[in-house]
């Protein structure tokens, strides 16, 4: 049985006057975190209740202490470790002990945020882990992998891993080849039949090309767009995996010839190219609740039922998946055992300091 209370990483209760200030004065994110003791979580009949063992970090969890989350919450989203207890209705025929991976919203909540002893997520929002796969590993199918499952079967509507696949010579542009997104992405559209057309800095070129990137870019060079434009003039899909506003208006340029579509990951992004059609998303839909960002000023998010299906469907597939190989994980960086290490990793990501790897801890 769970403890009552538990070890968490999490914001601490700072107000909008606190934002304003920590922006102005570009504080560091140890004035804002600290790790306190929270009541463990009790799982609802359709949760499952995880006592977390690995977590993997991406830029989401240092936006939501700056900016984004809610004071008083856990953060972190992607997460292993093993079922403690199961509730009545829960689907996904959980036991006591297996184990579990997967992905939640951390930052405005005070029981699901990963970087904690235990975390609550509905029981058919998970998927278990292979016994040949590390936790530290399968950590990592979490923020990114879901986020270009989303993009790429959910909004650009290509075929889900089994089905049938595209008509030959189609092909997807994929800007910021080495982002963990794209690195899964790349898989994704490579399992649906696509050849992949992406960009990336020189040094980044054997890894997405080992991730099964057909051509590849150098986005510094300026002459890149011409380039991509003049050799693939029937570009009518692409996926910006950066999510920055030059990343967006590159991708819509890319496939402006076409009036094609552009999916990113920025949910606020717009663009001056006239003819395509720019497609936001925020992987946080995926859990079927309404949420706001930067509340109580912030947008908001409805329910998306569709796309709660759509990470139920891709979590029923991936142990296979990750089994057979055929949707790797980005490279790994592992990084020290605790919860003390949680800061320096986010640290090491607002600083710009890590490329075309996952950080990954173990918390115990």
């Amino acid at each position: 049985m769970a403890p009552t209370t538990m070890r968490a990483f999490a914001t601490t209760n700072r107000g909008i006057s606190g934002t304003a200030w920590k922006i102005a004065t570009r504080f560091s994110i140890a004035h804002d975190v600290s790790v306190r003791q929270f009541p463990t979580p009790t799982p609802s009949a359709t949760e499952v209740l995880v006592k977390v063992k690995a977590v993997a970090q991406s830029p989401t969890d240092y936006k939501h202490i700056d900016l984004l989350g809610r004071p008083n919450s856990i953060l972190g989203c992607d997460y292993a470790g093993t079922v403690e207890s199961v509730g009545a209705s829960a689907k996904g025929n959980w036991k006591v002990g297996d184990r579990i991976a997967g992905v939640t919203h951390g930052g405005i909540y005070n029981n699901r945020g990963s970087y904690a002893e235990y975390l609550t997520i509905d029981g058919d929002l998970a998927w278990e882990i292979p016994e040949s796969v590390p936790f530290t590993t399968a950590a990592v199918y979490g923020v990114s992998a879901v986020s270009a499952m989303q993009a790429l079967n959910l909004v650009l509507g290509l075929p889900w891993p089994g089905e049938k696949p595209v008509e030959a010579g189609k092909e997807l542009f994929i800007y910021g080849g080495s982002t963990s997104a794209s690195l899964f992405a790349i898989q994704i559209a490579k399992m649906a039949g696509l050849r992949v057309i992406t960009t990336c800095s020189p040094h980044s070129n054997d890894l997405v090309k080992s991730y099964g990137a057909d051509e590849v870019y150098n986005y510094k060079d300026k002459s890149s767009l011409q380039k991509i434009k003049t050799a693939h003039p029937d570009l009518a899909l692409a996926f910006d995996g950066f999510g920055g506003a030059g990343s967006n208006e590159f991708c819509c340029n890319v496939v402006a010839n076409k009036n094609g579509k552009v999916v990113t990951l920025d949910p606020q992004a717009k663009s001056a190219v006239k003819g395509v059609e720019l497609k936001t998303m925020i992987m946080y839909t995926v859990f079927g609740r309404a949420f706001q960002l930067v509340p109580p000023i912030g947008p908001k998010f409805p329910v998306k039922l569709e796309d709660r299906a759509g990470l139920a469907r891709f979590y029923a597939m991936l142990p296979k998946l990750v089994e057979e190989q055929k949707l790797r994980s980005p490279p790994i960086q592992p990084r020290a055992t605790g919860f003390d290490k949680i800061e320096e990793g986010l640290e090491l990501l607002k600083s710009g300091k890590v490329s075309g790897q996952k950080l990954v801890l173990e918390l115990y």
